[in-house]
C-alpha cells in the first residue's frame, strides 16, 4: 500500500459507499446532487489511489470485487462514526442545519407531517425539509433506494432491510357524503357494505391494506364484502368523489376532519369492527441516520401527539 492510499478522501469514500449501497451510479449522483460522470471520476480516482478495482463490470451491470466488499463494510463503520461525531458536536453547539429528506404515505404526508415539520423548522430554522408524498409502497421503495432518510407509513412490510417503530395511532371510518342513505347512522353492519359502490384507493394504499387486514382477522373476505365502483389514486380524489355522491369509502378520520366539520362528509363506524391502526416510522437498518433526521426523530419523541381524531366525535 502506498503512502497516498493511506490518506483516504472521506468524500470519495462516502460517494463509493452510496454507489455500492444503492447499486447505482445515477442514484448516488442524485443523492449527492452531482453529475454521474463526476461520481464515476471519484470512483476511478479512489481505485487508482488504492491500487485495486472496486467494481467488476459486465453486461451493463456491476458488482463489488472482494476489495470493494471490504471497503464497503469499513466505509459503513467510518460513516456511522462520522455521523455520531457530527451529532455530538451539534448537540454541544446547539446547531442543527441542512436538508431533511422525509417521505410520508398519504395520511401522515398530507395531514400530519407538514405541521410537525413546521414546528421543527421553528425550533431549527437552518433546516430545510423536503417532503415526498406517495402511497406506503412508494415510500418504502424511496427508503430502500436512499431517496429519503425517514419514512412514515400506514403498514409494515417484511423487507428485512427496514426497521419500523410505531409512532402515531389512527382510526379509519366509513366516509359517506352528507346526502347518503347511511348519513344519519352512527354505525353500519359489515355485511351491508356491499349494498353501495365502494370508492377504493390504489393497491399500495396503507389505509386500504390496513382495512383488509383487520377484516381478514375478523374472519371475513374483503373482496366479497365490497363492491368496488372506482379506484382512485389519492385521498383528495376519493373525497371529491364522495362529495359528488358516487359512493362511500374507508378513510382515516384525520383525512376527513375538515370535511366533517363543514358537514360535507359524514363518518360512520362499522358495527363490531375496531378500525384503529398505527402509523410507523421507517428507517433503513444499515444506514445510520445523519444528524438532521436524527434530531427530527428526537423532536418527534418530545412533541405532543397529533390530534388525528379531531372532528365529529361519536356520542
Amino acid at each position: 500500500m502506498t503512502k497516498a492510499s493511506r490518506d483516504l478522501d472521506l468524500r470519495k469514500l462516502e460517494i463509493f459507499y452510496w454507489v455500492a449501497e444503492l447499486h447505482s451510479f445515477s442514484l448516488a449522483a442524485k443523492h449527492f446532487s452531482l453529475r454521474q460522470p463526476t461520481v464515476t471520476a471519484h470512483i476511478r480516482t479512489l481505485e487508482q489511489q488504492l491500487g485495486s478495482r472496486l467494481f467488476t463490470r459486465f453486461g451493463g451491470k456491476f458488482d463489488l470485487t472482494p476489495a470493494g466488499w471490504l471497503l464497503y463494510e469499513q466505509a459503513g463503520a467510518v460513516l456511522k462514526l462520522k455521523n455520531q461525531t457530527l451529532a455530538a458536536l451539534e448537540r454541544i453547539q446547539g446547531k442543527v442545519e441542512g436538508q431533511l429528506r422525509v417521505g410520508g404515505s398519504n395520511v401522515p404526508g398530507e395531514y400530519i407531517l407538514p405541521g410537525m415539520l413546521g414546528s421543527f423548522v421553528a425550533r431549527f430554522p437552518d433546516v430545510r425539509p423536503v417532503l415526498r408524498i406517495g402511497d406506503s409502497a412508494t415510500i418504502v421503495g424511496a427508503i430502500l433506494d436512499g431517496a429519503v432518510e425517514l419514512g412514515f407509513t400506514g403498514f409494515r412490510t417484511h423487507e428485512r432491510w427496514l426497521s419500523y417503530r410505531k409512532t402515531w395511532q389512527d382510526e379509519m371510518v366509513v366516509a359517506v357524503p352528507a346526502n347518503h342513505p347511511w348519513a344519519g347512522l352512527k354505525q353500519v353492519a359489515l355485511q351491508d357494505l356491499g349494498k353501495h359502490p365502494f370508492i377504493a384507493r390504489e393497491a399500495g394504499s396503507g389505509t386500504l391494506r390496513s382495512f383488509q387486514q383487520l377484516v381478514v382477522k375478523g374472519g371475513h373476505d374483503p373482496e366479497r364484502l365490497l363492491k368496488v365502483g372506482m379506484e382512485l389514486g389519492s385521498t383528495a380524489a376519493v373525497k371529491e368523489a364522495l362529495m359528488e355522491g358516487l359512493g362511500f369509502s374507508i378513510l382515516s378520520r384525520a383525512a376527513i376532519r375538515r370535511e366533517v366539520q363543514h358537514g360535507l362528509i359524514r363518518e360512520i363506524r362499522i358495527e363490531g369492527l375496531d378500525l384503529v391502526r398505527p402509523f410507523f416510522r421507517v428507517t433503513h437498518r444499515d444506514r445510520p441516520l445523519a444528524p438532521v433526521p436524527r434530531a427530527f426523530v428526537q423532536f418527534l419523541g418530545r412533541a405532543p401527539q397529533p390530534h388525528l381524531w379531531q372532528g365529529a366525535y361519536y356520542s
